[in-house]
């Protein structure tokens, strides 16, 4: 019997919600990549994102109203995997392709425990 490897895109997984993820894993991936910007809370206010513009200020993570495009995880995990320029959104989101769609899955699951 010949198995077929096929690869899961970050939409099929979120759609499926066939495992857990792993939030403390995220919150690593979140201090190394998102906290200078969107701050150790979510609020947006790291050092990066406290001294932009206005007008260019990171999203409170804690908001889930605030955010503009991301209604869903998948949605969500295509602003971190394209960032905002590639969506229309804020040039200041980065991309990060590099990222797995486990690890996407578990940044998310943190991302989650900042929203009251």
């Amino acid at each position: 019997m010949k198995f077929i490897s096929i690869p899961l895109s970050a939409s099929l997984i979120f759609a499926s919600g066939s495992f857990a993820a792993d939030a403390e894993k995220g919150k690593a991936t979140f201090n190394t990549l998102c906290l200078s910007c969107h701050g150790a809370t979510g609020m947006g206010d790291g050092p990066v994102g406290a001294a932009l513009p206005a007008d260019q200020k990171p999203r409170n993570l804690q908001d889930p109203k605030s955010y503009k495009y991301a209604k869903d995880d998948a949605k969500l995990a295509e602003i971190i995997r394209k960032g905002g320029a590639a969506l229309g959104l804020s040039m200041m989101m980065p991309a990060q392709p590099s990222l797995s769609d486990t690890d996407i899955a578990d940044l998310i699951a943190y991302i989650k425990t900042f929203q009251k």
